[in-house]
């Protein structure tokens, strides 16, 4: 794995924010990682605040805040639960990276 899960033994995720649609087929995949996957998470992961929450006829996102780097939002949109779980991994295990701005003309 390429990810920065901790710095000096402290993880940098904070929260995690999934909003989802009770009815919507564009939220099947996150409501079934819900039901199933989320309690296990939630305690495999006791340093995140874990929210879930409804936004109906809204297509599902997560929102994950870091320590010190601010927040990264990625689309569940018609995602399997195995997916989600994925994409969830990914935002734990990881940290956004500011872009930086070139002073200089790149060259090769």
């Amino acid at each position: 794995r390429r990810g920065v899960m901790c710095s000096r033994g402290v993880w940098q995720m904070r929260k995690l924010l999934i909003k989802y649609c009770d009815y919507g087929g564009s939220s099947a995949g996150v409501r079934e990682w819900i039901q199933t996957q989320l309690t296990p998470f939630a305690k495999a992961n006791p340093h995140l605040e874990i929210i879930a929450s409804r936004s109906p006829g809204r297509h599902p996102r997560v929102q994950a805040r870091y320590m010190a780097d601010g927040d990264k939002s990625l689309s569940l949109k018609n995602l399997s639960w195995k997916q989600v779980s994925m994409r969830i991994q990914l935002l734990r295990d990881s940290r956004p990276v500011r872009l930086s701005k070139w002073d200089k003309p790149f060259r090769s």
